[in-house]
């Protein structure tokens, strides 16, 4: 009789033990969890899009707006402890008899936001404004990378651009601006200023330091303002979109629409040959022109039947694997840029309504 109330409370003691708390312990791991599976989700959907665009399909996006995620934990137990005794033996028979039983449950609830309507579509359509494009530049954005990227033209001087099946190379001008653009970034020889007076509109203004580039560089800087139709003996240019008449102390940048992005990422993804041959993708061939360089694509999409080991993103279309290999790093930072102009995108373009998911 003696062992009864010890063996009681140690039983006790481990049934009350096994009652953890869920909710502390989760959001360590639900955090990083969803982040991941989000970030991931997100590369996949641009990767994806892109992918659709080379083969003439339009671009759709889902944005994952809100996550909810409830838990409930249940505990309950028995103990029982019974002591029996043989007299004829003097020999004592103890059963300690227990019982647990636990459930757990996970409910999370996903709201989803397609990115329908005539907003998006003018979302996908209406160019980059230049005060953005030279705002993350000032912020330490590679400036020819993001250039080739989100940069239309600058003073009528073209990026490489694509239609249906023909692909125009870049202005040998475009590319030497966007490379001058990287020297004065580097030897921090450039200013970007937004002045904004009282009831007027914004005035973007570009300014250069010359002094702080190389001899050589300086030479390149000269001949590149004369190509560029701007006078030579300034150092600060106004940065405008539109302009009805040429000023030599304007520089005028069309930037790119999202869409845009999309098809000159697209010229880098490989379409396997029976597609072609198909005419399940469009074929894209470039042009003769003059004055134009060929530069390499901006990101370099594979594409194969079987599913790649190492990929740093990977999606499956029209019954391939395309995928960015993990090694290609400025094809990784080309998808990142992207992701991230496309979700510049204000919310208020989102003109889709919402789809909740429970998830059992």
């Amino acid at each position: 009789m003696t062992l009864r109330k010890p063996l009681m409370i140690v039983l006790i003691a481990l049934l009350l033990g096994s009652c953890t708390r869920v909710g502390p312990d989760m959001v360590h791991k639900d955090r990083f969890d969803y982040t991941t599976a989000v970030g991931e989700s997100w590369k996949e959907q641009v990767l994806l899009n892109i992918v659709r665009v080379r083969y003439g399909d339009w671009p759709s996006f889902v944005t994952v707006d809100q996550i909810v995620t409830a838990y409930t934990m249940e505990h309950s137990g028995t103990a029982k402890l019974s002591m029996r005794r043989w007299w004829a033996d003097t020999l004592t028979n103890d059963q300690l008899e227990a019982g647990w039983v636990g459930k757990f449950a996970e409910r999370p609830t996903i709201l989803y936001t397609p990115l329908s309507g005539k907003k998006y579509v003018n979302s996908l359509l209406t160019p980059a404004q230049p005060a953005s494009i030279l705002a993350l530049m000032e912020t330490g954005w590679p400036a020819d990378h993001l250039g080739r990227i989100a940069i239309r033209s600058v003073n009528e001087h073209y990026n490489t651009s694509a239609e249906y099946d023909v692909m125009h190379r870049t202005d040998v001008v475009f590319a030497q601006f966007i490379t001058m653009l990287k020297a004065l970034q580097s030897a921090e020889a450039m200013k970007i200023g937004i002045k904004k007076p009282m009831d007027k509109p914004e005035t973007i203004v570009l300014t250069l330091y010359p002094a702080r580039l190389s001899g050589e560089l300086r030479l390149e800087l000269h001949k590149l303002k004369e190509d560029l139709g701007l006078d030579v003996t300034k150092n600060v240019y106004r940065i405008v979109r539109n302009a009805t008449v040429e000023d030599p102390g304007e520089i005028r940048i069309q930037g790119r629409s999202v869409l845009q992005v999309l098809v000159a990422m697209a010229m880098g993804v490989e379409i396997p040959d029976e597609h072609v041959r198909s005419s399940t993708a469009p074929p894209l061939k470039p042009i003769p022109e003059e004055e134009v360089i060929a530069l390499p694509p901006l990101l370099v999409v594979n594409s194969g039947p079987e599913r790649p080991k190492a990929a740093y993103v990977k999606v499956r279309y029209q019954n391939m694997w395309f995928w960015i290999d993990s090694t290609d790093h400025f094809s990784k930072r080309s998808l990142t840029y992207t992701l991230a102009l496309i979700t510049l995108l204000d919310s208020e373009e989102k003109a889709g309504g919402s789809v909740v998911i429970p998830i059992n």
